[in-house]
């Protein structure tokens, strides 16, 4: 069934629990705002009342592994044909979620992603700071077929407990994968030569060759806060600015935060 026929959608929220709750409750009335009459599966680490189904996986940590335990317990609870993700530290328009991908086979990525600088003690005068990095998307802006994700997300899983996945490679299915591709067959060069290949499997090539990676873009961007505590390292873009088109000025977004 192609997906344009299919209007349902699931969101699976995901949170480690690690943020300041007056900054998740702002970012969480924010996402309901956005996603008003679409079922929210909540996963986290810790109980959170919020979500219409929420499922606690326990407290076990921040690392790769278990960021992707949680979307895979949040895709197999879902009941409809497409997901989107959700992340606690992200901002969303309501035009992000009423996209429909053109086909259940293919990750969907909104690329129109600027990131907000909301806390970082080496740049307490960037505070407000809205910017763009060019080509930047994540698994926080993916719309994609619930069963195609539970198949990736349960191999990838798969393959991390093995030992074989390198965060070299990119962690969203079909994101840049061609030069993810490349980057392993160098890797898998040099792992051999120091008689440690397996490390670098033929598994996991096949996985990042079998997904395919689409874009779509929406007119008002969502947001991605840096806010010191993010689990992937600080990043800033060189297109920037304090009062972005579509939201205002981040201080005001986060005031009370």
């Amino acid at each position: 069934m192609a997906a344009k026929d299919v209007k349902e959608k699931t969101i699976i929220y995901c949170t480690d629990n690690s943020l300041p709750e007056k900054f998740i409750r702002r970012c969480q009335e924010l996402l309901l705002k956005a996603t008003e009459g679409i079922p929210i599966v909540c996963v986290s680490q810790k109980p959170v009342d919020f979500g219409d189904v929420r499922i606690v996986v326990g407290e076990i940590g921040r690392s790769w592994l278990s960021l992707f335990k949680q979307q895979d317990a949040g895709i197999a609870e879902a009941k409809t044909p497409v997901i989107a993700f959700a992340e606690h530290d992200c901002l969303y328009t309501r035009e992000h979620f009423e996209f429909d991908p053109p086909d259940l086979e293919t990750f969907w990525y909104n690329k129109n992603l600027w990131l907000g600088q909301w806390s970082d003690n080496a740049h307490p005068e960037l505070k407000g700071m809205y910017s763009f990095w060019p080509n930047r998307t994540g698994q926080s802006q993916l719309i994609v077929g619930r069963d195609i994700a539970l198949q990736a997300y349960s191999e990838r899983e798969a393959l991390i407990e093995k030992g074989c996945l390198s965060r070299a490679v990119p962690a969203e299915p079909g994101h840049k994968k061609d030069e993810a591709l490349r980057l392993l067959e160098k890797l898998y060069d040099r792992a051999t030569r120091e008689g440690d290949s397996h490390m670098i499997s033929g598994y996991l090539k096949e996985w990042v060759a079998k997904w395919t990676a689409r874009y779509f873009e929406t007119k008002i961007p969502n947001i991605d806060i840096r806010h010191g505590n993010n689990f992937s390292r600080g990043k800033r873009g060189w297109n920037r600015t304090y009062d972005l088109p579509g939201w205002g000025k981040l201080g005001d977004i986060l005031s009370g935060t």
